[in-house]
């Protein structure tokens, strides 16, 4: 079955272009040009977001965006925008994009991205239903409703962490390299260097580890990282 695409644009010309190379691609495409349209339709979710920043109603793609995250987590939106600022890329990013791509593009690349964003989408949701949960020592993490735990008290995780712990979680005990990762996980380079990759470590250091003295996420010097469940001192 195709993949159902929706995409919200308020300029005709790009709305019927981008509609048209989709739908050759095989994309079943359902295309609108002000956001409450697709807020109206609260009811269907379609499984890929493309949503231009300015549009033309009351509402921006910005609020679009935060209210389809709200609404499902794990929905991929990509942006398309002729803001192309870092701080702009920085607040569709923040309201929870999963891309930023700036006007002008190449379609190719554009095709590219939306395939890369469905495999990862599927990748997640492939996810055993016995193993939505995965539990070591005291520590766990729900992978459906985006919570981690140590000892006694959840708390919340966001997806792309969701996503690292998955990652790491399938190749446990191997080393993961940071290319490795960005490709899984975010499949395109948002941030100048893969210090992306560092930081979220060492977020998942933070919640379930000791940062100072690792026993479960592992740096391999000049390879990447590795996850041992049952943790080396």
């Amino acid at each position: 079955m195709a993949s159902r695409i929706c995409l919200i644009e308020d300029e005709p010309t790009i709305r019927e272009l981008v509609s048209m190379k989709l739908v050759q691609q095989g994309y079943s495409v359902d295309s609108f040009d002000e956001a409450e349209r697709v807020m109206q339709n609260s009811e269907q979710l379609w499984e890929l977001y493309i949503v231009d920043l300015m549009l033309a109603g009351e509402a921006s793609g910005l609020e679009l965006c935060r209210w389809l995250k709200e609404k499902q987590p794990t929905l991929p939106v990509l942006i398309l925008s002729a803001l192309s600022e870092p701080l702009d890329r920085i607040e569709g990013l923040k309201v929870g994009a999963d891309d930023y791509l700036t006007k002008p593009f190449e379609m190719e690349e554009l095709l590219l991205r939306v395939e890369g964003m469905l495999k990862r989408r599927s990748w997640y949701a492939s996810l055993p239903s016995n193993l939505s949960v995965f539990e070591w020592d005291d520590c766990a993490v729900d992978f459906v409703k985006f919570e981690g735990r140590r000892g006694k008290e959840p708390f919340s995780l966001s997806q792309k962490e969701c996503m690292l712990m998955k990652l790491l979680i399938e190749k446990e005990n191997q080393v993961v390299s940071r290319d490795e990762i960005l490709n899984q996980v975010w499949g395109y380079d948002v941030f100048p260097s893969s210090r992306t990759v560092d930081n979220f470590i060492l977020k998942l250091r933070k919640y379930f580890d000791n940062p100072g003295k690792p026993k479960y996420f592992h740096s391999i010097r000049g390879a990447g990282y590795k996850f041992t469940k049952k943790g080396i001192l």
